[in-house]
């Protein structure tokens, strides 16, 4: 287990930082400005810490496993970046560590995102469905023949957001 320090991987005063300019600015990349920035930053540091010939990423964080895999072939890492299917519970919710934070009213309906999103005919349908069901819908789009959704539930301060994506025939 490689567990560096804090301190390792963000001295005092370091300053820079991995930004992506296209994907990282729509989807989940347009409700969290920043937060790519973050992953690829981290991420580049790790991998260059450890020098592994491969490194998986989920499914599920789909987006983030492209800016990643991106990153790796724009900057010449010798790191392959494989992408690996979600894990998902038995109502077929993508395991989360946000899932933990669920309420048992709140767990039944985020089974329900899944569904919606695999058994929609188009994105609209999607989002109308997923909005039927109770969510608050951030989006719904799809691009290179999958799905992309994210919802929140529950009311702020304790609003939770999921996101999951499905394979679609393009």
């Amino acid at each position: 287990l490689f567990l560096p320090p804090v301190m390792a991987l963000y001295p005092e005063g370091d300053h820079y930082a991995v930004d992506e300019l296209l994907l990282s600015q729509d989807r989940c990349g347009a409700a969290r400005p920043g937060h790519f920035r973050g992953v690829l930053t981290v991420v580049l540091k790790l991998l260059n810490l450890v020098q592994a010939d491969a490194a998986y990423f989920g499914e599920k964080d789909y987006q983030q496993f492209e800016l990643i895999q991106g990153m790796a072939l724009a900057l010449f890492l010798k790191t392959r970046i494989e992408s690996v299917p979600t894990v998902r519970e038995a109502d077929g919710l993508a395991m989360s560590s946000r899932n933990r934070r669920l309420t048992k009213t709140q767990r039944r309906l985020a089974a329900k995102l899944y569904p919606c999103l695999l058994d929609s005919e188009s994105d609209d349908a999607a989002h109308a469905a997923l909005g039927l069901a109770g969510f608050s819908v951030d989006y719904v789009t799809s691009a290179k023949g999958r799905r992309f959704g994210a919802v929140r539930v529950g009311t702020a301060p304790d609003e939770i957001r999921l996101i999951d994506n499905v394979r679609i025939k393009s």
